[in-house]
């Protein structure tokens, strides 16, 4: 059996060795914003391990993470109308999960774009939210660019620094983050 999963290791590792492979990755991080089920996360692995590097490769899944949020705002500021029925039937706590976003974005503003887009909490819900009821687009990018590019910078290098044994620290270690995150941007508020 682990000749098998021997062969598929390295086959996923030849694959992210070619040039173009790369748009693979860039894809699901621009569609992880909009409908793709799976973070980006554990993809961002054999393309690591392939290449020994991090940099360019986080910046631009930073970008296509973010490009894909700017469709799903799209989608909820201008055609929400529109897709509401088919959504409500597909996910019927949707009301719920924007009423919810309403109520903390009042409250928390900016920070809450943050921690959508750092924490395990769907981006997605958090780009359709900040359309439909129409968030600062400026403010929604630069929130978004900033909060999805510490992720991605941070996931990227470590399993740049630690490799495989990386997927088990960022899965103990991504709420602990996210909180910490989130304290010092409440702190930081608070000091304004």
């Amino acid at each position: 059996m682990s000749n098998i999963f021997d062969y598929l290791y390295k086959r996923i590792i030849n694959f992210c060795k070619k040039t173009n492979s790369k748009w693979v990755l860039y894809f699901i991080s621009f569609s992880e914003s909009i409908i793709f089920p799976l973070p980006t996360d554990p993809f961002i692995i054999p393309y690591i391990i392939a290449e020994n590097k991090f940099l360019r490769l986080a910046f631009f899944i930073t970008l296509f993470s973010v490009a894909g949020g700017i469709f799903t705002y799209y989608i909820g500021s201008s055609l929400w109308d529109l897709f509401y029925p088919l959504v409500s039937v597909s996910y019927p706590n949707i009301n719920n999960l924007i009423e919810a976003f309403e109520k903390d974005f009042s409250e928390l503003g900016i920070v809450l774009i943050l921690i959508g887009g750092f924490s395990p909490f769907p981006f997605k819900i958090t780009c359709l939210a900040c359309g439909i009821l129409s968030v600062n687009f400026i403010q929604f990018i630069f929130a978004s660019l900033l909060a999805r590019g510490l992720r991605f910078f941070l996931v990227s290098f470590l399993i740049y620094k630690y490799g495989e044994k990386s997927i088990e620290i960022i899965k103990k270690n991504v709420l602990t983050a996210s909180t910490i995150l989130i304290l010092l941007i409440i702190v930081y508020l608070i000091t304004l």
